[in-house]
């Protein structure tokens, strides 16, 4: 990546996401496009950054003004969640753990938990070239593994999506096509450009367009609820059209690499010849990977390696940082043996 860059670009999409900030106890409703806490709170994830040591990192990463393109709207909905079963929750007091009165027995916390279902979104971050190029090598390498607001809420794709030059924040969010696929069928076909809402982060005492408003997002400290305001305003750019996602298919048929095939044939038959042991570090293998998706649904043994559930995990977060189809990590290649271990490492930091 060049040392001028000062837009960081972040691809958010996936199954599910939710960016709370105005979460009322047991009511934990979503904005419809990501905070800055929350984008900012994956960067920290990718850079290993412990909750207590996050004001010094924030105080430098918070200089960097966002903005977001809406691609796909996804739809808002429903879910719940417990807390305290069986072990309790504790009291407003401070004096042990809360009981109910009719039975005796510990208290569970139901609260309601809103989503956006098949959301995507294109992330800019600008400003200092530094911290530009230091969130980039994060991304494409993290320390821990990165969630699109909540832990529930993994990526679709890989975050990562680039990273560039630009006078403006309209011109960073102009630059990169709008992908078809899915997009296509929300908004009607495969013109060859598309006008896209956005949302703008505007710097303080910076003239500001009307119906720009106050969001108070701005982490000043991870773990604790902390929170500075910043002006963003709604816009809209118009973007040309790209081509289809050719992502992962999971639709049952070839390419599917969670298929039958796999789940009964070739899984069973790389375990058996790896003697159920991790071709990495030798332990009880739990898990196969794959290291490349060019015959998925139809793989032998030599597209997969088995693993452990540590190495599996290490391997997996070293992926998310790159197209996952075509920067596969094979634990079985000596070439790659040290980002692994380096890797192994800060999961246990």
């Amino acid at each position: 990546m060049s040392g001028d860059h000062n837009t960081l670009f972040l691809r958010l999409a996936g199954p599910m996401q939710s960016w709370g900030t105005s979460s009322r106890f047991q009511l934990r409703r979503t904005d419809a496009y990501p905070s800055k806490s929350g984008v900012l709170g994956m960067l920290l994830s990718a850079m290993g950054v412990r909750r207590e040591d996050s004001p010094r990192v924030l105080e430098i990463m918070n200089r960097l003004l966002m903005g977001v393109r809406v691609d796909r709207e996804g739809a808002l909905d429903w879910d719940y969640d417990t807390a305290g079963a069986k072990i309790g929750i504790r009291r407003a007091d401070g004096r042990g753990a809360k009981k109910t009165a009719s039975t005796g027995e510990y208290e569970t916390l139901l609260s309601r938990r809103q989503y956006l279902y098949g959301a995507s979104f294109l992330v800019a971050l600008q400003g200092d070239a530094d911290t530009v190029c230091t969130s980039a090598k994060a991304l494409q390498n993290p320390i821990w593994p990165l969630f699109l607001g909540r832990k529930c809420c993994v990526p679709g794709e890989p975050v990562f999506a680039g990273s560039g030059c630009f006078k403006t924040m309209t011109d960073a969010l102009s630059s990169i096509p709008w992908k078809l696929g899915l997009n296509a069928i929300d908004r009607g076909g495969n013109d060859s450009s598309q006008t896209l809402d956005v949302y703008l982060e505007y710097p303080f005492r910076a003239e500001m367009p009307a119906g720009t408003r106050l969001v108070y997002d701005v982490p000043r400290k991870f773990g604790f609820f902390n929170y500075g305001p910043r002006w963003v305003g709604r816009g809209q750019v118009t973007v040309t059209a790209g081509s289809a996602n050719q992502g992962i298919r999971l639709d049952g048929g070839r390419g599917d690499p969670y298929s039958e095939h796999f789940k009964n044939v070739a899984k069973p038959s790389r375990l058996k010849l790896d003697n159920y042991l991790c071709v990495f570090c030798k332990s009880p293998a739990v898990e196969v990977h794959h290291v490349s998706y060019e015959n998925a649904g139809h793989e032998t043994d030599s597209h997969l390696r088995s693993l452990c559930k540590i190495c599996h995990e290490a391997c997996t977060i070293l992926e998310y940082g790159h197209d996952m189809r075509a920067h596969r990590v094979d634990p079985s290649d000596p070439d790659q043996r040290q980002i692994i271990l380096d890797q192994i490492k800060r999961l246990f930091k």
